[in-house]
């Protein structure tokens, strides 16, 4: 079985998170290449393989919202961070551009670092996890970023 780098792993997810159902990833079990596929773009490096439709082949990749690193994430950190500020860091969101807007509200609380370290950390776990759980080997050389 071959190895997943995370880094794609993550990607991947990403990419299905943003397609909001337009989008899919599909993990091969026997090569570890990850197929990109979508509405307005397909992958030219891993073309839809022929062999899609057998069984247990291949793996879905779920978005990054199901593996809670999305919002989620951001949320999770301003609870252990950033206490007084859980109302605001919601507020972000709702008002849309909270990505921005959320970093900019932890460089002015000095935590990006720490927001830095506690992404890249929680964002491997997730992935690894979810390579366990499917039975995929990942590349421990190449964390997710």
């Amino acid at each position: 079985m071959a190895s997943i780098k995370l880094d794609e792993l993550e990607n991947a997810a990403i990419l299905v998170d943003d397609g909001e159902g337009s989008a899919k990833a599909l993990v091969s079990r026997e090569t570890g290449m990850i197929h990109l596929l979508n509405d307005e773009y397909m992958d030219e490096e891993a073309p839809l393989p022929g062999d899609i439709e057998v069984s247990g082949q291949y793996v879905s990749v779920p978005a990054a919202s199901e593996l809670g690193l999305g919002r989620e994430l951001m949320f999770r950190f301003a609870a252990g961070h950033l206490p007084g500020d859980r109302e605001t860091v919601r507020e972000l969101f709702e008002r849309g551009d909270g990505y921005e807007r959320f970093a900019r509200l932890l460089e002015e609380r000095g935590v990006l670092d720490a927001w830095y370290r506690f992404r890249e950390d929680e964002t491997r776990t997730a992935l690894e996890g979810w390579c366990r759980q499917h039975g995929l080997e990942f590349d421990p050389a190449k964390p997710a970023t």
